[in-house]
């Protein structure tokens, strides 16, 4: 039988998306979350425990928003004046010039992976926030340290089609990340235009699903409900909530023997 993964991304982002997120995972509408520590309130992973049962929970990986867990002293070259994290692209480009020190990444992945272990949130796999784990050069450091953390299983990129600039980068960068990803789990294949569409429709959730089954029988979903919307996010994240919240797509996972699992049963 055909598996899918529905995973949230961006548990703790802001209360529009982790309060989605509950919802949906408490109706068994997904199937899996991944938490951003450094965010995430006290209260959220808290609340996380009532639906341990329905869904695995993993590290949504991020050191380009916020402020670290880990002292600013300790990551100096993470961060800049203001004590916040760089952007993705300045990280990137500082990593790239030799501006950042490997052993700071690595106390800071440590003690975001620490703080869901004090609150008993089991991490069953990894993916990052805007998809660092494949940034070129700063990628297999990152996937390297999350595998001396012990993490098994990580979301692997797989080609996008009419994903705009951005995705054409990415889906260079799932091709040059392939190395870094080597000995960890991952479903066969990933679908993620569905959070850079319009609208979130089910010809658009049944087009992703047909692609990636053809990569293999397990394929994840990744998707971004919220809400409400963020003025400085692309994302339709009420249009998503909305989408999983509908009974349409279950219909069709039944008719056509497609199994919801979690990321903890690969």
């Amino acid at each position: 039988m055909r598996r899918l993964i529905i995973n949230c991304d961006d548990y703790g982002w802001d209360v529009p998306a982790t309060q989605a997120i509950l919802e949906l995972a408490a109706a068994r509408r997904i199937s899996s979350t991944t938490v951003m520590a450094n965010l995430a309130s006290d209260a959220d992973l808290r609340a996380l425990h009532a639906v341990l049962l329905n869904v695995s929970t993993g590290l949504h990986l991020n050191l380009i928003d916020g402020a670290p867990l880990s002292r600013a002293s300790a990551v100096r070259t993470l961060v800049g004046p203001d004590g916040q994290f760089f952007t993705g692209q300045k990280l990137l480009a500082r990593f790239l010039s030799g501006r950042v020190r490997i052993g700071e990444l690595e106390t800071e992945v440590g003690a975001q992976l620490a703080r869901l272990a004090r609150f008993d949130i089991p991490v069953s796999h990894a993916d990052s926030h805007q998809h660092q784990h494949l940034y070129p050069a700063l990628g297999p450091v990152l996937t390297g340290i999350l595998r001396r953390y012990g993490i098994r299983r990580l979301r692997r990129w797989s080609a996008q089609p009419g994903y705009a600039l951005r995705g054409q980068l990415l889906n260079a960068f799932g091709v040059a990340s392939r190395y870094g990803l080597r000995g960890f789990h991952s479903p066969n294949a990933l679908v993620a235009d569905f959070s850079a569409a319009q609208d979130a429709t089910l010809p658009l959730f049944i087009r992703g699903l047909a692609r990636a089954f053809h990569r293999g029988p397990l394929v994840e979903f990744m998707t971004h409900p919220g809400l409400a919307n963020r003025e400085t996010s692309y994302l339709n994240r009420v249009a998503e909530y909305e989408f999983w919240r509908d009974a349409a797509w279950p219909e069709y996972l039944t008719e056509n023997q497609i199994r919801l699992v979690r990321y903890d049963e690969i």
